[in-house]
């Protein structure tokens, strides 16, 4: 009997699909791939709970007669290959032979499909795998696919699926990459009978980015490039030097040819690129890359798409061709970034000036360009031009006045708590970053921005389990507009989670179209930025749900991200003892909420076996 069998075409085909399709996004992907190619203008998808119950995408493309929708269901069918030379030069989105069977195979699938040459349209049942019925139907050009029963056939995979909050986030991002990516189409997103997306064909990709990332995009501190040589195109955006809090901080976008990628030589070079600028302004110190929004279009013979089940990355023929030209590119970029900060910063010393103050950044422009006296000079002007105080708002009778405290003058408990197993002694601060304090049989280092995020967290986490809410309110209501990246799944949270945003200390008073109107924010949040702070929280708070499915857990998280002291920030020798105090009380204090380590202790016996004392 022979041991080695030839599968079944059933078999093959839920195999391809174990490679193609994992979750609903896998589908929306090949589908709105395959309408691309078509040449189609218009794309509408439409899902119901997540893509788990129904998955639809509809466009205006090219179509198919019966005779080519029959063999898109036959494994290996394609539009788009010949040879062996075709697959080399592929330039198109959804060449996959394996999608329509595929899809086929784990659900049942419905395609409604006309070309230009046809009188009528071809429709097309299959069910898990079989081809049920073929028939004609009146239809415009284009295709329509309808998915439903996903994986009923496979409830082992069904169940891996997740909530409809996180199968509906994986399909928001991948339909912005691809609005983003195609300025020139229509894109539409319905979920559950409410649109989500909608956004028109424009023929400016600077519009586009405006409307899928907000207009408060071209307001931050970006830098625009634009590359060309014979065989590679760079166009996009990369952040400045400027330590941004922003909304933007997580936006890493690379665009190849068409696709949304995650390519390490990309990333590399990026980083490379960088990495003296950091060290220079010693900006971005948790290690982050900067963010940035990337186009690179590269001659196709020249890189590989299929290393990757989903496409997410790429071989190149010659990587240090990309590596190279994409890092001289961002250098070059920067570099004249620099110099036009370093002309504002020094209109910014002139006392004359009426424009502001210096921010940390141009600061320093000024003091690694001066010499020791002109330093000096700065130094004093620079100190009375900008300084860390707090402002406190007080009513008075001829109305608002307002009293500065120096950042050392704030209001510290008397009765500071000491840890039982160390006295901490002098305290002090390297870099801005991290608090060194001497224990009693060696060194102690903490990282001030993860002590303070695991002290906020576990306060935040404490009040969602019955502990009263610490608010402050706000003087006036403010109206805060969510961008419209954020959109389809914010909303779901804000209108399911009323009383968790309300436990956490937010006093959201109503909720209409895109806007929020609040007027109590958790007391933590002291530098509020006029809203601004509420859309990074949201935004970090749908991707912490992402991984944890946990909302308190997740609300948590990014509350104490965002008001938590960062890297960088000088903080005073009362405030260090506080914080340490805060930390050594926390029922978890050694490590922050995303599990990175706290503090670090050096024994003496370290440091003896360093200077080789033993």
């Amino acid at each position: 009997m022979n041991r080695i069998k030839v599968l079944s075409e059933e078999v093959s085909n839920k195999i391809a699909a174990g490679e193609i399709i994992d979750r609903p996004v896998s589908i929306v992907k090949e589908l709105v791939e395959n309408a691309l190619d078509a040449e189609a203008t218009k794309i509408t998808v439409i899902i119901e709970n997540g893509g788990r119950k129904k998955i639809q995408v509809i466009d205006n493309g090219l179509g198919m007669s019966e005779e080519d929708a029959l063999l898109a269901f036959e494994r290996h069918a394609t539009s788009k290959i010949r040879n062996v030379e075709d697959i080399i030069k592929i330039s198109s989105l959804g060449f996959r032979g394996e999608a329509i069977p595929s899809i086929a195979s784990v659900s049942r699938l419905e395609m409604i499909t006309k070309d230009e040459e046809s009188e009528t349209a071809t429709k097309i049942e299959a069910e898990f795998g079989k081809i049920r019925n073929v028939s004609k139907v009146p239809a415009n050009r284009g295709t329509e696919v309808t998915v439903q029963r996903l994986f009923d056939n496979l409830p082992a995979r069904k169940s891996f699926l997740k909530s409809e909050q996180v199968e509906l986030k994986h399909i928001t991002d991948y339909m912005h990459y691809q609005a983003l990516t195609f300025p020139d189409i229509q894109i539409r997103l319905i979920s559950n009978g409410q649109e989500k997306l909608n956004y028109p064909a424009v023929k400016d990709q600077t519009q586009r980015l405006s409307a899928v990332l907000g207009s408060g995009f071209y307001k931050q501190d970006f830098v625009k490039i634009s590359a060309k040589s014979d065989q590679v195109e760079i166009n996009g955006y990369i952040a400045g030097l400027e330590e941004s809090k922003g909304t933007y901080d997580d936006y890493r976008y690379i665009f190849i040819n068409g696709r949304f990628i995650r390519d390490r030589i990309v990333i590399h070079s990026i980083r490379a690129a960088y990495e003296p600028f950091i060290k220079k302004y010693r900006i971005y110190q948790q290690g982050k890359t900067p963010p940035y929004i990337l186009f690179l279009n590269i001659d196709p013979e020249l890189i590989d798409f299929n290393v990757h089940p989903a496409k997410l990355e790429v071989r190149f023929r010659d990587p240090h061709l990309v590596h190279s030209y994409l890092k001289s590119t961002i250098i070059q970029a920067l570099l004249g970034y620099q110099e036009s900060k370093f002309k504002i910063a020094k209109e910014k010393f002139d006392l004359t000036y009426q424009g502001g103050s210096p921010s940390i950044l141009e600061k320093q422009m000024l003091a690694k360009k001066a010499n020791k006296k002109e330093l000096r000079q700065m130094n004093v002007i620079l100190n009375e031009l900008y300084q860390p105080d707090i402002f406190k708002s007080d009513a008075s009778e001829g109305g608002t006045t307002v009293n500065i405290a120096p950042l050392e003058q704030r209001a510290i408990p008397a009765d500071l708590y000491l840890p039982p197993e160390e006295e901490v002694v002098n305290p002090w601060q390297l870099h801005n970053s991290y608090i060194l304090v001497q224990s009693e049989d060696g060194l102690i280092m903490i990282d001030q921005h993860a002590a303070h995020e695991r002290i906020i967290y576990e306060k935040v986490f404490h009040r969602m389990c019955g502990v009263p809410a610490e608010s402050q309110k706000m003087l006036f209501p403010i109206v805060v507009d969510i961008p419209p990246i954020l959109r389809p799944t914010v909303s779901i949270m804000l209108e399911e989670n009323p009383e968790l945003f309300n436990m956490v200390g937010f006093s959201l008073k109503t909720f209409s179209g895109d806007s929020v109107v609040i007027d109590e924010i958790p007391v933590e949040l002291g530098n509020w930025d006029g809203g601004e702070v509420f859309i990074e929280i949201l935004s970090q708070l749908q991707d912490e749900y992402k991984e944890t499915e946990d909302f308190r857990d997740s609300i948590a998280k990014a509350v104490a991200c965002k008001a938590a002291i960062k890297a960088g920030d000088k903080i005073s020798r009362k405030e260090m003892l506080q914080l340490i105090n805060d930390l050594f009380a926390c029922q978890v204090p050694y490590f922050c909420p995303h599990g990175r380590p706290v503090l670090i202790k050096f024994t003496l016996t370290d440091l003896e076996r360093k200077f080789k004392r033993i």
